[in-house]
């Protein structure tokens, strides 16, 4: 019953239920209420007719009147008539619904009392309050069609905008709503199209300026990179040359993500042996093992996938600990570390530009990961990260299908 959809139809049910049993109330009561006043009426013209007769009668009574002394005759009637008035009374008789009226003789001398069964009127009633609970029923159960029907549409109108807002949110940037009509819904619709459209420019911008800069410096730092060869071997020259080189890394990665974010770059696919080759790319690393089970012959590209490797075993010895656990099995590649593992922000951040975990666990630019990520769809595949449940993370190289 969470469901907006389900609160809505609920809602319709109850207001036409309350509708429904309302007017049904009213009808009810105005109803008994005539056929009572009508059933008294009745019975007071009986008795009036019955005076009229009287005086032909008399001393005996009309053959419509009780006998006198009738005992069903209640009390209270009898006290009013006894002061001159004409009067009726409701109630029962021998558990029968009736109706009595009286008056006094029109010489004073005696009463005259009627009597007439309710009962007929008590099932018109009884048919009338059947009538209308199976009405209020009707119109309940047409109430919540019409709300499911009404929130339905509304739901789905919702859900599009949330999903789309989810695809945005997942980097499909060109994602719209594209709602149509001039309500609420429309204009959240509307509201969300502009926010993705403004955040669409404003992410290609920011692209666009981290490659210009990172091509516009790659030039002078090869050119730096060059000149920094030509140094003595001394510490001082040393370090210039690290850090000519670390900033020449990252110029590249930067210049590797912008052809990944631009959706330029594509696969050059081979048949290759993804148990030998995941073995024959890691055979270098130190503190890493390779387990295959039933890797066989599978269509991928050896160039962009033993980057992703290189990337996510870089980043386990920079954030991770020895030993590094790589199983190779159809389809995908599992690389577990034995370090501390990913931080609940870092399961669903690290693998974008910039998100660095642990600065005291090593000095990357949080690009190791991105890379990974962005040649894994360029593959096909996807990069998924994860803690292992005895410790330590884990990444795993999903891969397309052949």
């Amino acid at each position: 019953m969470s469901s907006l959809r389900w609160r809505l139809a609920l809602a319709f049910a109850l207001l036409a239920a309350a509708v429904a049993g309302g007017v049904g109330i009213v009808v009810y009561e105005v109803t008994a209420g005539d056929l009572l006043t009508r059933a008294r009426a009745t019975a007071v013209a009986q008795v009036q007719a019955a005076a009229l007769i009287y005086p032909l009668t008399k001393p005996s009574l009309p053959r419509s009147a009780l006998p006198a002394g009738d005992p069903s005759v209640p009390a209270s009637l009898r006290a009013t008539v006894r002061r001159g008035l004409v009067a009726s009374y409701s109630g029962t008789w021998n558990g029968t619904p009736v109706v009595w009226a009286g008056r006094r003789t029109p010489d004073g001398s005696g009463e005259l009392y009627v009597r007439d069964s309710y009962a007929p009127q008590r099932q018109e009633l009884a048919d009338l309050r059947r009538t209308l609970i199976e009405s209020a029923a009707a119109a309940t159960l047409a109430g919540a069609l019409v709300g499911l029907l009404l929130a339905g549409r509304l739901s789905l109108r919702l859900r599009r905008a949330a999903a789309t807002a989810g695809r945005v949110t997942a980097g499909e940037l060109d994602a719209r709503i594209h709602a149509e009509g001039s309500d609420e819904v429309a204009k959240l619709g509307e509201a969300i199209d502009g926010m993705a459209e403004a955040m669409q420019r404003r992410i290609e911008r920011e692209r666009q300026f981290t490659a210009d800069v990172a091509h516009d410096l790659r030039t002078p730092l090869t050119g730096l990179k060059t000149a920094a060869s030509l140094l003595p071997h001394d510490e001082v020259s040393d370090a210039v040359r690290e850090r000519v080189d670390r900033l020449l890394g990252l110029v590249e990665d930067l210049l590797e993500i912008s052809r990944l974010d631009a959706g330029t770059a594509t696969a050059d696919l081979r048949r290759v042996d993804l148990g030998a080759f995941v073995s024959s790319v890691v055979a270098d690393a130190q503190g890493v093992s390779v387990t295959t089970d039933g890797a066989s012959v599978t269509l991928i590209d050896p160039r962009r996938l033993e980057r992703v490797i290189e990337n996510v075993i870089e980043n386990a010895a920079r954030h991770g600990a020895p030993p590094v656990e790589v199983a190779v099995s159809p389809g995908q590649i599992a690389l577990r570390d034995h370090g501390p593992g990913f931080t609940e922000p870092m399961l669903t951040q690290a693998a974008e530009r910039f998100t660095k975990g642990d600065s005291a666990r090593g000095g990357g630019f949080g690009l190791g990961l991105a890379i990974a990520a962005g040649q894994c769809r360029v593959l096909g595949g996807e990069l998924r990260l994860a803690n292992h449940p005895d410790g330590g993370a884990v990444v795993t190289i999903a891969l397309p299908q052949a």
